[in-house]
């Protein structure tokens, strides 16, 4: 069995990398009570998966992975639940960049059909720019598929009428 981290490791771990991952699911989450919880569970997966952690080349591509998995679940169980009120923003997200708040809308509402792959591509393409041969990379998937899977969000999303434009977020 997989050993975990002690948690001195975990310590120095949330020292170097809590800022970081914080940033990375307010940016998906929008909502900073919501990034605190991704934080906690982010860093209660590393203490459990420590074997997996140390075998990373580079902690920051696991604690990245591991955060927008987390702050994405987080997404999909929030828009089962929550409900826009006449089209107001949630008041954290007053004074967010525009292009910020639309790509989070639309992976809001993509978050109810698209599947984890789905909604992770759509996630590095809409709200951190990447382009397809960078999600190759990060995914690991044929640059084939993932333009026939980017090709499909942006069908989804155009029958939703929430396609933000790529790189509209800085």
């Amino acid at each position: 069995m997989a050993r975990g981290l002690s948690a001195s490791e975990l310590k120095a771990i949330y020292e170097i990398y809590a800022s970081t991952v914080h940033r990375r699911a307010r940016a998906l989450l929008g909502r900073d009570s919501d990034a605190w919880d991704a934080v906690q569970e982010v860093f209660c997966r590393l203490l459990e998966s420590g074997a997996a952690f140390r075998a990373e080349a580079r902690p920051m591509t696991y604690i990245y992975r591991v955060t927008t998995n987390v702050s994405l679940n987080l997404l999909r169980s929030r828009a089962l639940r929550d409900v826009v009120v006449g089209g107001a923003l949630p008041w954290d997200e007053v004074g967010a960049e525009p292009g910020e708040v639309e790509a989070r809308n639309l992976l809001r509402a993509l978050s109810r059909e698209l599947d984890a792959r789905a909604l992770q591509i759509a996630t590095l393409h809409f709200m951190d720019s990447l382009t397809q041969e960078e999600i190759v990379e990060v995914v690991g998937l044929s640059r084939k598929t993932v333009g026939k899977v980017l090709e499909q969000v942006r069908a989804r999303a155009r029958e939703l009428a929430v396609e933000p434009q790529r790189g509209a977020v800085s």
